[in-house]
């Protein structure tokens, strides 16, 4: 049975994520992080710019973006989408730090830290973060696969910022886009199995 186009990205979006969190598995369990670590590793002079960008994938930047988001869509009267557009970044951020105080994992050398942190390394907040929030507004508000493009692209951007600065291993980072990219993925499945496209969706607005 052929799935339907929604179905179809919400697969591509668990699929592709859960090759990210196996990518980083692997990288952690067979120490591949510190080889990585290095070779990305930035130069002290590069680091205020850096900073700056990194910032934009923090949660002082990403909950206001998705609030905005959220305003509009209830301005649209497209409640169902504003719901699930808040829940699923609710949710989802909140897994994240769970995560990050269940398994505990110390970030790398602290002389190497080009930024300053306090809570644990794996997943990245920052990278699962960007790519929740980025992606899961590209699919409300974007038109075609060009949106979803960009959106990927600030994630990964946010991402490698982080291994960069020196406060995450390369696995925090790429567990952090996968889990991301599968909880929207889900969230998305979910959400089409429950409220198929109405006739006022965005994805009917495309004719």
């Amino acid at each position: 049975m052929r799935l339907a186009p929604e179905d179809q990205q919400a697969t591509l979006l668990i699929a592709s994520g859960t090759f990210m969190i196996a990518a980083g598995l692997t990288c952690w369990w067979f120490g591949l992080d510190w080889r990585l670590h290095y070779s990305l590793h930035l130069s002290q002079p590069l680091a205020p710019l850096i900073r700056r960008f990194s910032a934009l994938g923090g949660s002082a930047a990403m909950i206001p973006i998705g609030l905005i988001g959220f305003a509009f869509l209830i301005a649209q009267k497209r409640r169902a989408d504003a719901a699930w557009l808040f829940l699923t970044i609710a949710i989802g951020r909140l897994g994240i730090e769970g995560l990050k105080l269940v398994l505990g994992r110390p970030r790398p050398p602290v002389d190497d830290w080009l930024d300053h942190v306090s809570s644990w390394s794996f997943p990245s907040s920052h990278s699962a973060g960007t790519m929740m929030t980025c992606v899961a507004l590209a699919l409300l508000f974007g038109r075609g696969d060009g949106a979803i493009l960009l959106a990927l692209f600030a994630a990964l951007f946010i991402g490698w910022t982080r291994v960069a600065l020196g406060v995450h291993w390369p696995s925090d980072v790429m567990a952090g886009w996968g889990i991301g990219l599968v909880w929207v993925g889900l969230a998305m499945s979910v959400r089409n199995a429950i409220a198929p496209a109405e006739p006022n969706d965005r994805r009917s607005d495309a004719g």
